[in-house]
Order: structure tokens, then C-alpha cells, then sequence
């Protein structure tokens, strides 16, 4: 039997999603490689990039000469009217929309064609509905836009392309960058910040800091002008084999994320302050985390896509807005509903950003019917508006 039936396919995609992926699980790798290289049509330090945002890196608290950092102070809870980040960017809104996820491929047919939705690397959605492909970096991770027309992301690079190495946090021949784009897209800042056995996430940024998250640290602030760091909040060494503050936004003096495994059932929000810590986990929302929360710029809001099973073969994408203080479900919006094609979802959520205080903005793309190759979400998308009242 060649093809695999989507009942079956579709129980064995929704058994994977339950179950935390260990950091070193080379199946998790070799997917999110294959993923890449059909996307950027290139191979070779694909591979590795991948493996390094799963297992690999974190953050040196190094200056380019290899000395410790000093010290640096805590981010204010609060962005004052005069900080670049407080602006907003072209067109208007708060903040910029960019494509989140990855997406992925699948063959229905042994001897027919490839279909599937792919994201770019960091492709922007301008609110009058142009798309922009940014050029980044080979090996560029996770990418964050500043109003000011900034993007930063992580650089990974394998330095022993070729070479055959143990997998694990402890790889060698590795690098791991902290990259700083202009509006132009040329490179503004480029500092390595590995540290051999701990993983590295970044979780935002903001005109003076990138937000990092450090495997058995927590999260710190990396002042993007001199390298220094300092530990906002702290969260010690016993992570599950998972990264806290996974798929986190911070802002405002505040930082939200997604908590536990990546449950169908169980997508849970959790909220911080920067300043003193206080902590507060709100009722799961009754579906699978998208990718791409976002905090509203003041803060005070946090907007959530996610995915709600409804069927064998179908499902429902929606957006919670949440008060980041009571945790309240402001809004519980349905985006788009969408199918599957031998397991692989048909449609889905792309990320979201806020326009002000009261409008988010969220990217749906689907799969034509029938699908013939493999599309890219930029040309498929189309935003969704979702008024917070």
C-alpha cells in the first residue's frame, strides 16, 4: 500500500503533537531539515540549523575579545514616548506582521507531484497587503521586526560542514549569532552568543535588547549595543527536556508564552512581569498554541491563534485575546476552518500583530483544492481583522 489512509495519518499527526519532542530527537531534526531545504532549495548547513535551534545553543556573556560582560540594567516595565521601538512603523500600525511557522510537504501519490504551504524566512505582510522577502543570512532562525524597520534573529552555522558528530546541546563545530538587520537589510550587528550544552530561544526585542531564553537559565536581556546581559527571570535547570517560554513575546515590561507540552487539547498561556516576577497561568484555551502570540503594545493584552480539532480530517483555527491581569477571554474569534491532505493540514494561521490597542491582525492561507504543488503562504495569504472591544 503506497498511500497512507488520512484517517490513520491524521491519529498518528494528532499522537506526535501530544508528546513533547526531546531537544535531541534527530527525527524532529531531519523533518524540520527537509522542511528548509525544500524551502530554500539549497543543502548542507540546513541540517544543523536545525538541530542547533532544537538542541544546541545558547549565549555567551562574552564581549568580542572573549571577556566576561559586565552587568547590565534591567529593562524598564515601560517604553518611554522617545524610544524608537514606541513608534510606529510604516503604515501606521504598532506592529509589523510577519509570517510565523514553518509549515510542511507531503507526496498523496508515489508518482505524482509535491504539495504543500511553506512560510518564508521572514516574509512581511505590510498592512496595505504588499508582500516583502526580506534577505537575511543563510542559517537565519527566528525572526523578530522592530518598528523602526530593524529585524533581529538568530544566525546558525555549521563549521565543520561535512563532518559526522555526536547530535546533543554539546555539538561541536557550531555558531550561533545574534544578528541585527537595518531597514536595508544589511547586517548591523553580528555577535556569536553560544555556549556549548545549553539551548538558546529568542523570545523578542525591542530597541535596546534582545530577549533570550537560556536552557537552565530563564530569560535575559542582551543589550544589543554592547553584549551585556542580565537575568530577568530565572527558572533553573529542571525544563523537561523542553525551553521555557516556548513560543514567548515580550513587551512592555512583560512576557508571555505558551506553557507545557504541545498538547491538541491543552494550549496554555502564561504571563510575568519583568519587575518582581509576579506570575499568573490562565485556564487552557480547549486547542493546539499557533505559532505567533503576541502582546498588545501596552501590554495589557495578549492575542493567542489556535487550533480546535473538530473532526477526524478537520479543524478550526481561532484567536483568544486574553487580559494578561485576570486572565478574561475577551475575544474568541474563528479565523478559517480547514481539512487535511494525507495528514497535512490544508490551512491554517500565520501569525499576528497588533495595529493599536484594540486591532489585531491575523494571517490565514489554505491549500487550493485540489492542490498541485508546493505554495508559498505569502501568495496565498490574506489577513483577517479582529476587533478587540
Amino acid at each position: 500500500m503506497d498511500v497512507v489512509p488520512d484517517d490513520l495519518a491524521e491519529l498518528v499527526h494528532r499522537a506526535a503533537r501530544a508528546g513533547a519532542a526531546h531537544p535531541a530527537d534527530l527525527a524532529v531534526v531531519r523533518r524540520r531539515a527537509a522542511t528548509r531545504a525544500r524551502r530554500r532549495r539549497v543543502t548542507g548547513v540546513v541540517g544543523l540549523v536545525a538541530l542547533v535551534a532544537l538542541t544546541g545553543g545558547a549565549l555567551p556573556l562574552l564581549t568580542d575579545g572573549g571577556r566576561p560582560a559586565p552587568p547590565v540594567s534591567a529593562p524598564s516595565g515601560s517604553v518611554s514616548g522617545d524610544d524608537p521601538a514606541s513608534s510606529a512603523p510604516p503604515g501606521g500600525t504598532a506592529q509589523r506582521l510577519i509570517l510565523a511557522g514553518e509549515g510542511g510537504t507531503v507526496r498523496p501519490d508515489r508518482d505524482g507531484p509535491e504539495i504543500g504551504l511553506l512560510s518564508g524566512l521572514a516574509d512581511e505582510l505590510t498592512p496595505d497587503g504588499e508582500v516583502v522577502r526580506h534577505r537575511v543570512p543563510a542559517g537565519w532562525e527566528q525572526t523578530t521586526a522592530l518598528p523602526d524597520g530593524r529585524l533581529v534573529g538568530l544566525q546558525l552555522t555549521d563549521r565543520t560542514p561535512g563532518t559526522r558528530r555526536p547530535d546533543g546541546p554539546d555539538v561541536a563545530g557550531l555558531s550561533i549569532r545574534l544578528v541585527v538587520l537595518g531597514p536595508d537589510d544589511r547586517v548591523q550587528v553580528r555577535r556569536e552568543v553560544r555556549v556549548k550544552g545549553q539551548a538558546i530561544k529568542l523570545a523578542g526585542a525591542d530597541a535596546r535588547y534582545a530577549y533570550l531564553v537560556r536552557g537552565g537559565t530563564g530569560l535575559v536581556a542582551h543589550d544589543l549595543a554592547s553584549g551585556r546581559e542580565k537575568v530577568l527571570v530565572r527558572t533553573g535547570p529542571d525544563t523537561g527536556g523542553e525551553l521555557p517560554f516556548r513560543e514567548a513575546d515580550v513587551r512592555a515590561g512583560v512576557v508571555a508564552s505558551v506553557t507545557g507540552t504541545p498538547e491538541v487539547t491543552g494550549c496554555r498561556i502564561e504571563v510575568r512581569r519583568l519587575v518582581g516576577g509576579a506570575r499568573r497561568a490562565f485556564p487552557p484555551l480547549g486547542g493546539e498554541c499557533a505559532p505567533s502570540i503576541r502582546l498588545s503594545p501596552d501590554g495589557s493584552l495578549v492575542a493567542v491563534p489556535y487550533r480546535r480539532q473538530t473532526g477526524a480530517r478537520t479543524a478550526e483555527y481561532r484567536v483568544a485575546v486574553l487580559d494578561t491581569t485576570t486572565g478574561e477571554r475577551r475575544v474568541d474569534r474563528l479565523v478559517g476552518t480547514a481539512g487535511s491532505a494525507r495528514g497535512l493540514p490544508a490551512g491554517g494561521t500565520w501569525g499576528c500583530a497588533w495595529d493599536d490597542g484594540d486591532t489585531v491582525r491575523v494571517v490565514w492561507a489554505q491549500l487550493p483544492d485540489p492542490a498541485r504543488e508546493v505554495y508559498s503562504v505569502a501568495d496565498l495569504a490574506r489577513v483577517v481583522t479582529v476587533d478587540v472591544q
